[in-house]
C-alpha cells in the first residue's frame, strides 16, 4: 500500500557483467598515479573519522572554482551529478509541473522525475541524434518549468545545438545544460550563460576524468541561483574523503588529469577510424569519452564480444536505439583488444 506509486518504477539500469576489459561504464581507464595515491593516503590519515566534515566543502569548493574559472559563490556541490538532478527535480517548480528532456538520453533525468512523481515531457531527437525545433515546440506547449539537456548527450556522444538549448531558456524553462563530458569536447560550453541568467545552470562531473568512486557532482550558477538551490541540499552530503582526495587531486594531480584526457581524445580518433572500416558497423560523431555504433544485430555483437572477454554497453532497449551498442575509451591496449573481437565478431555475422 505505502509503496504502490513506485510498483512500475523502472529503475537505473547498470552493467555488471564481470569481463576482463570493461568498456561499459565511460569511465576514465586510467588509474591515479603512486605518487598522488600517496599523497591522498597521508592526507586521509590526518582525517577525524569521528568528526562531521565541513558541511559547506569551503576548501574543496575554492579549489573546483578555480579548476573551472569561476568562483566559490557560484558553485553547489553533489554527491555525484546525480544527486544534483534528483534534487532540482525536487526544488524547481511544483511537482505538479513537468519537466522536459529528450530522448534517448541520461536515464536519470526519467529516474528522478519519476521518484518524485512528476509528469514528464519526452521528445524525440532527430534520425542525427540532434534537437529538433518541432519537436521542442511540442514540448513547450505542454508548459514544462524544468528541462534538462546533456550535451555531450549521453548515450549517443555528440554536442546539441546551442541556440535550441538557449531557445528553451528563453522561454522562461529554468534549463540544466548536463555537461559530464565537457572535458572531452572541443565545442562550446554554457558556464557563460550560467553565470549570466537565472534561469540556465550548468552541471559537471568528477567521475569522468578520474573520480568516479569518490562521487563528486558540480552545479554552476550565478551566485543567488546557487545560493538558493544550496538551501536544499543535504547537509553534510560531501564526505570527508571526497573533500581531501578532491582538493588533492584537482590541485597537484591536475597535469595527470589534463595528460589522461589528451590520451582519451586521441584514442577516440584512433578506435574511431579503425571500427568504421568495419564491414557492417555505423559508427556516430562522438564528442564524449565513449562513441555509439550501430551493427546488425546489437544484441549478438554484445553476447559475442562478452564470449571473447569485452564488455560494452547495449543500449538496444532504449527508444531510436535499436541495435545500438555504446563502446566506452580504454587504455590503448584495451581498445586493441576490442577492435580485435569486435572485427572477429562482425566477420562471423556478416559472412556467416
Amino acid at each position: 500500500m505505502f509503496l504502490d506509486r513506485i510498483k512500475n518504477f523502472k529503475s537505473y539500469k547498470t552493467e555488471t557483467t564481470p569481463c576482463k576489459i570493461k568498456l561499459s561504464s565511460n569511465e576514465n581507464p586510467f588509474d591515479l598515479p603512486e605518487w598522488l595515491k600517496e599523497k591522498i593516503v597521508q592526507e586521509v590519515k590526518k582525517i577525524p573519522f569521528q568528526r562531521y566534515p565541513d558541511p559547506t566543502s569551503k576548501k574543496l569548493k575554492k579549489v573546483i572554482a578555480d579548476f573551472y574559472g569561476v568562483n566559490p559563490e557560484n558553485i553547489v556541490l553533489g554527491n555525484g551529478s546525480d544527486e544534483l538532478i534528483q534534487l532540482l527535480t525536487i526544488i524547481i517548480g511544483t511537482t505538479e509541473q513537468p519537466v522536459m528532456y529528450p530522448i534517448p538520453t541520461f536515464p536519470m533525468y526519467q529516474v528522478s522525475a519519476d521518484i518524485v512523481g512528476r509528469p514528464k515531457v519526452e521528445f524525440s531527437l532527430d534520425e542525427n541524434f540532434q534537437l529538433n525545433k518541432e519537436e521542442i515546440d511540442k514540448a513547450l506547449e505542454k508548459k514544462p518549468v524544468l528541462a534538462f539537456f546533456a550535451s555531450p548527450n549521453n548515450p549517443t556522444g555528440n554536442t546539441f545545438d546551442k541556440e535550441l538549448i538557449k531557445y528553451v531558456a528563453d522561454k522562461n524553462v529554468f534549463t540544466v545544460v548536463d555537461e559530464a563530458y565537457i572535458d572531452f569536447s572541443d565545442k562550446d560550453d554554457f558556464v557563460k550563460e550560467a553565470l549570466e541568467r537565472e534561469n540556465l545552470v550548468v552541471l559537471r562531473t568528477m567521475s569522468k576524468i578520474g573520480l568516479a568512486g569518490i562521487r563528486l557532482g558540480v552545479l554552476i550558477a550565478n551566485e543567488r541561483i546557487a545560493k538558493e538551490i544550496d538551501k536544499a541540499r543535504p547537509p553534510f552530503n560531501i564526505t570527508y574523503p571526497t573533500q581531501v582526495i578532491g582538493e588533492i587531486v584537482l590541485t597537484e594531480g591536475r597535469d595527470e588529469i589534463k595528460k589522461q584526457i589528451n590520451i582519451i581524445k586521441e584514442e577516440r580518433k584512433r578506435v574511431i577510424k579503425e571500427v568504421s572500416s568495419i564491414e557492417g558497423v555505423k559508427i556516430y560523431p562522438s564528442d564524449a569519452n565513449f562513441f555509439l555504433m550501430k551493427v546488425p544485430d546489437g544484441n549478438l555483437v554484445h553476447k559475442k564480444l562478452i564470449e571473447k572477454g569485452v564488455l560494452i554497453r547495449n543500449m538496444s532497449h532504449l527508444p531510436k536505439m535499436e541495435n545500438c551498442l555504446r563502446v566506452s575509451i580504454g587504455k590503448p591496449e584495451e581498445n586493441t583488444a576490442f577492435i580485435k573481437a569486435l572485427k572477429e565478431v562482425m566477420s562471423e555475422i556478416v559472412f556467416s
